[in-house]
C-alpha cells in the first residue's frame, strides 16, 4: 500500500476515527492532499466517514473517518501460532493421550452436526452428504469407488498448518468420516506428510457386496 495511505490506516487503527485535519497533521500534508488519498480509501472500502463532530469554536464541522470491517484484514493475525502454543501447553500438562481425547471430543460434536442417514439412503449417497458436510467445515473433498471399497480425497484442510506439528489434529476429518458412515476409515495419504491430499480407504459394506448395484 502506498506509504501515506497506510500512515492514514494505522493512525485510524490507533485512534478510533479522526478528522482530515487530524490526519493531515499526522502525514504532515494538506488537507486536499489527505482528502485525496481518503477518497482512494474509501473507494477500496477501507474506510468510512460517520459522525459530524462539532467545533468547540466557530467554523464548519468536520467529517470524521474510521476503518471499516474489510481494513481488519490489512492487519496480521497469528491464529495458527497460537493454536500451536495452546497446543504444546496441553500436551505438556495432560500428555498424548490426553490432546488425542480432546480432539475426539472435538470430532464427535462437529459429527453431531451433520445431517442424519436418511431412509433407504444408499451408501452413495451417504457418501455425498459426508463430502458436502465437509465442504462447509473449510476442506476441499471428493470420493471415488474403487473395485473393493471407496476412496474420499480431501485435497485442502484447514487444520494443514497446524496438523504438522500436531498429527491429532488429523483426527477430526478421520472421525467425521467414522461416524457419518459408521465405518473405520484407513488413511493412506496425508496432507501433513507432504502428500498431494490426504486420502481415506473405506471398505464396501457388507450389503453391497452381497447386493451389488
Amino acid at each position: 500500500m502506498q506509504a501515506t495511505r497506510q500512515q492514514i490506516i494505522e493512525f485510524l487503527k490507533e485512534k478510533g476515527h479522526a478528522t482530515v485535519e487530524e490526519l493531515a497533521a499526522t502525514v504532515s500534508l494538506t488537507p486536499m492532499a489527505v482528502r485525496h488519498h481518503l477518497n482512494v480509501l474509501q473507494a477500496e472500502n477501507l474506510i468510512a466517514s460517520s459522525a459530524i463532530r462539532r467545533q468547540s469554536g466557530p467554523g464548519r464541522p468536520s467529517q470524521v473517518y474510521q476503518l471499516t470491517k474489510a481494513a481488519d484484514e490489512l492487519f496480521p493475525e497469528d491464529y495458527f501460532g497460537l493454536t500451536d502454543y495452546l497446543l504444546v501447553e496441553l500436551t505438556q500438562q495432560l500428555g498424548r493421550d490426553g490432546v488425542r481425547q480432546i480432539f475426539n471430543n472435538i470430532a464427535h460434536r462437529l459429527a453431531s452436526e451433520a445431517p442424519a442417514p436418511k431412509d433407504n439412503q444408499t451408501f452413495e449417497e451417504r457418501l455425498d452428504e459426508v463430502v458436502a458436510f465437509l465442504s462447509t467445515k473449510g476442506f476441499v473433498v471428493d470420493w471415488e469407488a474403487k473395485e473393493n471399497g471407496y476412496m474420499i480425497h480431501a485435497y485442502s484442510c484447514p487444520y494443514r498448518q497446524v496438523a504438522k506439528d500436531h498429527a491429532e489434529v488429523c483426527l477430526l476429518d478421520k472421525q467425521i468420516i467414522s461416524s457419518m458412515l459408521d465405518t473405520n476409515p484407513t488413511r493412506i495419504a496425508c496432507l501433513s506428510t507432504a502428500d498431494e491430499h490426504c486420502t481415506y480407504r473405506i471398505s464396501r459394506p457388507i450389503e453391497l457386496i452381497l447386493e451389488p448395484r
